[in-house]
This record gives C-alpha cells, structure tokens and sequence, in this order.
C-alpha cells in the first residue's frame, strides 16, 4: 500500500480585462457602459509567489504525477483565495 501524498487546491475569484466591442469603431458615449469581468477558478496549486499563482484543473498520479489544463493568475486581480489540503 502507498503512502498518500499531500497537496493543496484553491479556489480563485479574481478581477480580468474583458473585450468589450465587436466592431472596428466604438462610440465615446459607449465607454460608459465597460467593465471588468468576474472569474473563478478552482485547481491544484502547482506554483506560487507574491505576484501569481499556477493551478491545474486536473492531476493524473497513477504513473508519476501529470497535469492538465494549466492556467496562471497574476495576484494584482485576485480578490480572495481559499485554500483546502487534500491527500491522494
């Protein structure tokens, strides 16, 4: 029998640039009416320092230790994390 390992997930909810006009032009009066848009993201923490964080959607630990669907999160937009220790 293995030991079981121990790793933390996060959860993510963060502030991002969005793309507001599909057009070539956009009226002055338009950009009343930008924003920023509201995200969350949940994952296995690969990496982190004081200006981002690295989380993975999936974890594959069978042969070896795989990821997929790697994303990076820069902390300036982060509002809030909560973190949880699991053990596989």
């Amino acid at each position: 029998m293995s030991k079981k390992k121990l790793t933390e997930i996060a959860i993510i909810f963060w502030q991002d640039a969005t793309m507001h006009d599909t057009e070539q032009r956009t009226k002055e009066e338009w950009l009343k009416k930008v924003y920023l848009i509201k995200g969350c993201a949940v994952g296995h923490i690969l990496q982190e320092d004081k200006d981002k964080i690295t989380l993975a959607m999936d974890m594959f630990y069978s042969e070896g230790i795989d990821f997929r669907q790697v994303a990076t999160y820069p902390k300036s937009g982060i509002k809030q994390i909560i973190r949880k220790a699991i053990k596989y």
